[in-house]
């Protein structure tokens, strides 16, 4: 549902950032440190990649050190 009038403007901003290494806190500050940023720049919608907070890295899985 578009819900903009034709004239309007969505400001989107797409964030590539790095997680801080098995730092879920410090990646937690830095994702809210970008969004303050990106709010300064009359950005509306911040969207960042999916596995940016995921609290360690997803092949730790694959290894011993997931057991």
């Amino acid at each position: 549902m578009n819900n903009l009038h034709p004239n309007e403007r969505l400001t989107i901003g797409i964030s590539q950032m790095a997680p801080v290494w098995l730092d879920k806190e410090k990646t937690l500050a830095k994702i809210v440190a970008e969004i303050q940023q990106a709010g300064t720049q009359d950005c509306e919608l911040l969207v960042f990649g999916e596995a940016l907070l995921p609290g360690y890295p997803f092949w730790l899985e694959l290894t011993d050190g997931a057991r």
